[in-house]
């Protein structure tokens, strides 16, 4: 490669880390999920964060997958590797009939039967008992939430989540990942970190079989994590290209004929065959070309083998004649024209408008909006102080940075002032004292890394206390310290937010971008405890059936100033807070 070719893929690299994120940036993101998992398990319940978020990305249509299992209900390949507990249920694979990739799980024990879950999820064909994957969907699904292949989704797509159940070994169908030939990915350590977890089985069937509903899909998600973990830089940026193009050039042209997992796939063969020296920011166009040059390998001749278990061709039956010649059609129309083709993506267009609307200020990605997912699916542990004090002590024994650490902490402090046993401060009975300086130490713990949030529930206190005036005077701060340039925290900072915080962060610290940069949304968890019950019955009343009502910080003081002024009697102060509470909102 000559000097001009090996510039023009630097210059590309460096393009990419800015839309996509840098390494540091990368690492950050991927601990905030590993911190994340930790905190929200729990003895019954083990919580694994997946998708392209966890894997370190946040492009846009990145996912987040919330894979949850319950601990006390284990998959078994056959009967004869089951090792009985009687606190466990046992579940054993059945593949007779399915396709590769595919099984039935079987009841081991019919006793088991009487187990709640178990009834509502099993069905009896002839003499067997089996668990549906069908019944565990779609069974007492949330009314906020949708059906979305093996997940439930929200109805705005923050995240996906899906049950599932874990095999601690390695399955026959793959044992030849383990020993096959490969130049030098991934190592040995990998492979056998990989074979000691196993795998999980998520609720969905192969789409047209006899028993679909009974059927369960063998996911290596969990695998595949640790590999994309184990991507250098290049290979990462090559991987998060490929979903780009996928998301921006194939699908709004051929629909869903190509999917992100056949991307990873890709990524993953290739790598598996190509010398890791290759893979280097100076190499950046090649090793892009040689991604799309295997993907039109593939989709020429219809077979995309499963990484894991090669028996499984991921495009059997997947393409009509007409369909596979269009899609060929575009797909060496980028091989051809890679940059060109890159700079006509949206992900690209809008990277290249954001940048001109900021004054040419030079924009990058960061971890700002994944902050957002600390917040999301904590029900395991949120407000069970026990839980709670059980996260921070296992968050102490993990290698993880110091200051996300504390940030945690922090949050979790937030959490702990809205656990049911600790805000009932209504009597002054002989705890009440104890209580309030419980409630105060909490309130400084979480100030370490937040402006407002803290000091609105210290706030929503006072006033359920009817500490009316003490109430006031915290509203009038805040109202007087609020600032209309502050970030509000959400799954989808725009990136000169993101440049911002960053920016920030470098020169302050994490804590500091926090406290005088960036908002987030007000929690109030059933049964609501902090938020005054004038609100509960009359602005959030279509709200009260929610695990979490989240208000926004700045419409929530005006809310809480104008109650606190009818409460004390001052008419024209509340008068004046709803005009100022009008404007605002107009």
């Amino acid at each position: 490669m000559n000097l001009y070719d090996k510039s023009l893929s630097l210059q590309f690299y460096k393009c990419l880390c800015n839309i996509v994120g840098s390494e540091e940036v990368v690492r950050t993101r991927r601990d905030i999920f590993s911190a994340k998992d930790i905190v929200d398990n729990t003895t019954h319940v083990t919580v694994i964060s997946s998708g392209s978020k966890a894997e370190g990305l946040d492009i846009r249509g990145s996912d987040y997958d919330i894979m949850c299992f319950p601990t006390c209900m284990l998959v078994y390949e056959s009967l004869n590797n089951v090792q009985y507990d009687s606190d466990e249920i046992i579940l054993f694979m059945d593949t007779m009939g399915t396709s590769p990739g595919f099984t039935k799980l079987k009841l081991a024990n019919k006793s088991d039967l009487y187990t709640d879950k178990i009834r509502i999820w099993s069905q009896t064909v002839g003499e067997e008992t089996y668990i549906s994957s069908k019944l565990c969907r779609e069974i007492d699904i949330p009314d906020d939430m949708i059906i979305h292949g093996p997940c439930r989704s929200t109805a705005d797509g923050e995240y996906d989540r899906a049950m599932c159940f874990r095999c601690k070994q390695w399955i026959t169908p793959a044992q030849q990942w383990i020993h096959r030939s490969r130049t030098a990915w991934p190592d040995s350590m990998l492979v056998t970190a990989a074979v000691q977890y196993g795998v999980l089985f998520v609720p969905i069937g192969c789409k047209d079989s006899p028993n679909e509903d009974l059927q369960w899909r063998i996911s290596f998600s969990v695998t595949e994590k640790l590999l994309i973990h184990s991507f250098s830089h290049t290979q990462l940026l090559c991987y998060a290209l490929m979903k780009i193009i996928l998301k921006d050039l194939i699908k709004p042209r051929h629909g869903d004929l190509l999917c992100s997992y056949f991307m990873k796939t890709i990524v993953f063969w290739l790598s598996e065959e190509m010398n890791l020296s290759k893979w280097k920011p100076e190499n950046m166009i090649p090793c892009y070309l040689d991604c799309i040059q295997r993907l039109i390998y593939y989709v020429e001749y219809k077979t995309c083998l499963h990484y894991f278990i090669p028996k499984n061709n991921l495009f059997e039956n997947r393409f009509t004649d007409e369909e596979h010649q269009a899609l060929l059609s575009t797909l060496r129309f980028i091989y051809e024209s890679p940059l060109i083709s890159f700079f006509e993506t949206s992900t690209f267009q809008n990277y290249r408008l954001e940048s001109l609307n900021s004054h040419e200020m030079i924009l990058s990605s960061s971890e700002l909006s994944c902050y957002s997912y600390l917040g999301v699916f904590r029900q395991n542990v949120m407000f069970n102080t026990e839980s709670i004090y059980s996260a921070i002590k296992h968050l102490v024994n993990v290698c993880l940075h110091k200051k996300l650490r504390t940030y945690i902490f922090c949050l979790d402090a937030r959490e702990l002032l809205q656990s049911s046993h600790d805000c009932n401060m209504m009597a002054r009975n002989t705890l009440f004292y104890q209580q309030y300086k419980k409630t105060l130490c909490y309130l400084k713990i979480s100030l370490r890394s937040e402006s407002i949030s803290p000091w609105l529930l210290l706030a929503s206190l006072f006033y359920k206390c009817k500490r009316f005036l003490e109430c006031l005077y915290i509203i009038n701060c805040g109202i007087c310290s609020s600032s209309p340039n502050k970030i509000l925290l959400h799954s989808a900072n725009s990136l000169v937010e993101q440049t911002v915080f960053n920016d920030m962060k470098q020169k302050c610290g994490l804590f500091n971008a926090f406290k005088h940069l960036v908002i987030d949304k007000i929690l109030f968890p059933y049964p609501y405890s902090l938020l005054p019950e004038e609100l509960m019955h009359s602005i959030f009343k279509k709200l009260v059936d929610r695990q979490v009502i989240s208000v926004s910080p700045d419409n929530y003081w005006y809310l809480l100033q104008i109650l606190c002024c009818y409460q004390v009697g001052d008419h024209r102060g509340a008068e004046n807070a709803i005009r100022d509470f009008e404007l605002k909102i107009k």
